[in-house]
């Protein structure tokens, strides 16, 4: 211990001497007599207190060292995931494994100390080894040991696996960078048997209803030589696809394509499945359940033509080429339905001389159908020009010229495909009236005119969004050149229809402007949360969390559980926690002040069964983890070889801290009271000799 200063060390001194001096003058000038030992013992006391108290003044410190041994580590780290199990010998664990791994522990506690850790779906702490967890993520493994024990003195860290993974990164990484001996433990079975296992199925997440989708099926089977199975997929238990499948080799890997109908809209729920073979090892794998949502909201757009073109044929088979869209083609006399029923309204040479003021103009004021005008010859301008597009157009002549595309570098509404804008300066001109073009503040435009080789602001395509109502402006009529053009120079007609597809997309999907909106995906698994989030907006579309949200989820069985979802800054946020695999329903309530909001939805949960897709035990990799560090593998019965080695390493030793401490010695609370009780005691022995 040492005590240290702010102040050079002679001011002790002067502590001294100021102590000296005021208890001679206090008790050698005082008048009152005292016994000369009483004096000396009372001018000590006084000198004591004042000298004390004037070191005090120094703000000294006083420095302590201490020293602390810290025994090494031993973490002991347990493979929980099922996969364990799938092996013949699966009682072994439970029976055999587990009470020899806690003699293990215990003998090692002698001289370490140990901490037990599971891992598979997460890294957990003294947790239950019950060979449960779905998934194996190894490589978390390194990085909780770096969180909880960096800079700690781990001697040794043992990992008892099969060295199966399916989650993470590969751990021969992740353990490159460690800098502890890792010994691996060796578990599972290293001979392959026999088992089907269907790996996978790639599918698309979403389709439309009348579509035949595509699948890819993943299958491997071992030692399975000359043995047939039979492939099915079904939906609620109808076979839709068979196949009987014939394996090879005793390592048979195989992917099998096909196609299905979309002929049902909703989240659907299909099973592949491998029928079994004789003497499997494990059963569990044998099948894939996966879902697709069929979607039954193709875009529905209305082709509306003053005359038979053959732009609208162009335009039709465009649209139609997009699995999204769906394209109906009427002239203006024919029609008399609704627009209510489409998405897009495409108006060719609309309004025109026989049609100034079309039907389904008058109904847009009560829709939000988008509408797409094609000007041309046919085309009424002055009527034109009285209709909210962002366009006016005051023609000089009754003439068409003839007007090139000039792709416009500054369009933000959307983005067009390589192939397409390459394509825009080799196309042959469209035919526009020739005037002068006014475009509002409220237009974007996509394409210039270029007339000849002078390039100008006039618009050949352009958008607006007035009123809460998108509309789109093609200046000129001859879409159908630009299509065989394509052709002519690719051998298809993609550059164009996707340029159309781009122009129809925009259009016609409508902005979501529903004041209370839940989102939570379609298809979770069941060792993942469902996760529910809302937005309520006010009538000025301005969010709001104020009012309690109730959401409601059912279940297959039919029954209920309530919930309240969370606040978040400005919206709401619901964990709702696992599920068991199956399809759920759920509906969300709010009221607003007399108005009541609700929305709802389905979210399918998944099973999960990743452990059952390999079944042969990787000890290399275990091998490799384990040379990688200096350390080395063992086997379940080579306990008392791994401990031996363990306890033979000279780089496993107790560490040695030493740690300095700092505390200023006014804050004694033992010199507090010494200097109470030397002040008291010369106050008490003063007033009983009649002092003051």
């Amino acid at each position: 211990m040492n005590i240290l200063f702010d102040y050079p060390s002679w001011m002790i001194i002067l502590c001294i001497l100021c102590g000296l001096l005021y208890s001679g003058l206090l008790y050698y000038r005082s008048k009152t007599e005292f016994h000369p030992l009483l004096r000396r013992v009372l001018a000590v006391f006084r000198f004591i207190v004042v000298t004390v108290l004037a070191f005090l003044l120094l703000a000294p410190l006083v420095e302590r060292r201490t020293q602390h041994v810290e025994q090494p580590l031993l973490i002991f780290v347990q493979d929980n995931s099922s996969s364990l199990l799938l092996a013949e010998d699966s009682a072994f664990y439970h029976d055999q494994y587990l009470p020899a791994m806690n003699d293990f522990m215990n003998e090692m506690s002698e001289r370490f100390q140990t901490r037990l850790y599971t891992f598979g779906e997460s890294v957990v702490q003294d947790g239950p080894v019950d060979f449960t967890d779905r998934v194996t993520n190894m490589s978390e493994v390194f990085g909780e040991m770096e969180v909880r024990y960096s800079n700690r003195n781990i001697g040794a860290v043992v990992m008892a696996g099969d060295g199966i993974f399916n989650r993470g990164v590969n751990p021969l990484y992740a353990a490159a960078n460690v800098n502890y001996p890792l010994y691996t433990l060796a578990l599972g079975d290293t001979l392959p048997r026999r088992d089907l296992i269907l790996k996978g199925v790639n599918h698309n997440q979403i389709t439309y209803l009348g579509n035949r989708f595509p699948l890819e099926i993943e299958i491997e089977a071992m030692e399975s030589r000359g043995m047939t199975s039979r492939l099915t997929v079904s939906r609620n238990g109808e076979e839709l696809f068979g196949e009987n499948i014939t394996f090879g080799s005793d390592h048979h890997i195989e992917i099998v394509s096909l196609h299905l109908e979309a002929d049902e809209p909703g989240m659907q729920q299909y099973r592949a499945e491998l029928s079994p073979l004789a003497d499997e090892v494990s059963l569990e794998n044998n099948y894939r359940d996966f879902f697709i949502d069929v979607i039954d909201g193709r875009q529905k757009v209305l082709i509306l033509a003053n005359s038979p073109h053959p732009d609208v044929g162009a335009l039709k088979a465009a649209i139609t080429n997009n699995d999204h869209f769906e394209a109906e083609v009427s002239l203006m006399a024919d029609f008399s339905g609704s627009i209510e029923a489409y998405d897009l309204v495409i108006m060719h040479q609309l309004p025109s001389d026989q049609h100034p003021r079309p039907a389904v103009l008058e109904q847009a004021d009560q829709t939000s159908t988008a509408f797409l005008f094609v000007i041309g010859k046919q085309t009424n301008l002055p009527a034109f020009n009285r209709i909210a597009t962002g366009l006016e157009i005051e023609p000089r002549t009754g003439e068409l010229t003839e007007t090139l595309p000039l792709f416009n570098q500054a369009f933000v509404l959307f983005s067009l495909p390589e192939m397409s804008t390459t394509l825009l300066d080799l196309l042959p001109p469209l035919y526009s009236p020739f005037g002068n073009y006014n475009v509002s503040g409220a237009g974007h435009i996509l394409l210039y005119q270029k007339i000849g080789a002078v390039p100008t602001d006039q618009p050949l395509i352009m958008f607006a969004d007035i009123g809460g109502r998108r509309s789109g402006v093609i200046t000129g009529e001859g879409l159908w050149r630009w299509r065989l053009h394509s052709f002519m120079r690719r051998s298809d007609h993609r550059p164009v229809d996707e340029l159309i597809s781009r122009i129809i997309q925009y259009l016609a999907i409508q902005e979501d402007r529903r004041l209370f909106r839940v989102n939570t995906e379609h298809i979770v698994y069941e060792n993942e949360a469902v996760i529910f989030e809302a937005e309520l907006y006010n009538r000025g579309f301005e969010l709001i969390n104020d009012p309690e949200v109730q959401l409601f989820v059912r279940d297959m069985d039919g029954v209920e559980y309530p919930y309240i979802m969370g606040r978040t800054a400005n919206a709401y946020r619901l964990n709702a926690g696992n599920f068991r695999p199956g399809e759920y329903t759920w509906q969300a309530r709010v009221s607003v002040g007399e108005e009541i909001f609700t929305d709802e939805g389905v979210f399918n949960v998944a099973e999960l069964d990743l452990e059952g897709l390999r079944t042969i035990a990787d000890h290399s990799l275990l091998f490799q983890m384990a040379a990688g560090t200096n350390a080395a593998m063992f086997y379940p019965g080579q306990w008392e070889a791994l401990a031996a080695h363990i306890n033979e390493r000279t780089d496993i030793r107790p560490r040695l801290y030493d740690q300095k401490e700092f505390s200023e010695i006014i804050n004694l609370k033992a010199l507090f009271f010494i200097v109470l009780l030397f002040l008291s005691v010369e106050w008490f022995v003063r007033k009983r000799s009649g002092s003051y």
